[in-house]
């Protein structure tokens, strides 16, 4: 896995900073809230999607993305400031967290 992406993604979970990236042909904007290694031993991000410009029945969700498919990673200016309902910072599907609020 590109360090430099861990390294991002980690950054904005810190800075609770807004990232928008390209995946799977849809642009999204999301609150990175978990960097991990599922139980398929994939990387991926777990975040709340705050809008999905081609995919709005996504919006106002948790999703979990992998890394090996995120093109285009830009953290914005814009901050949140809480976690979103049912945030679980042990989330189980992982078998390794990286980082996480």
């Amino acid at each position: 896995m590109c360090s430099y992406l861990l390294d991002e993604l980690s950054r904005t979970i810190g800075a609770r900073l807004l990232i928008m990236f390209h995946y799977d042909g849809h642009t999204y904007v999301l609150e990175p809230h978990l960097l991990g290694r599922n139980q398929q031993m994939q990387d991926c991000l777990l975040a709340w999607v705050t809008s999905c410009h081609s995919l709005p029945s996504s919006e106002n969700a948790w999703n979990t993305f992998l890394l090996n498919k995120i093109e285009q990673l830009k953290a914005t200016d814009d901050r949140f400031t809480k976690h979103r309902p049912g945030y679980d910072p042990y989330d189980n599907s992982m078998s390794r967290i990286y980082y996480r609020l």
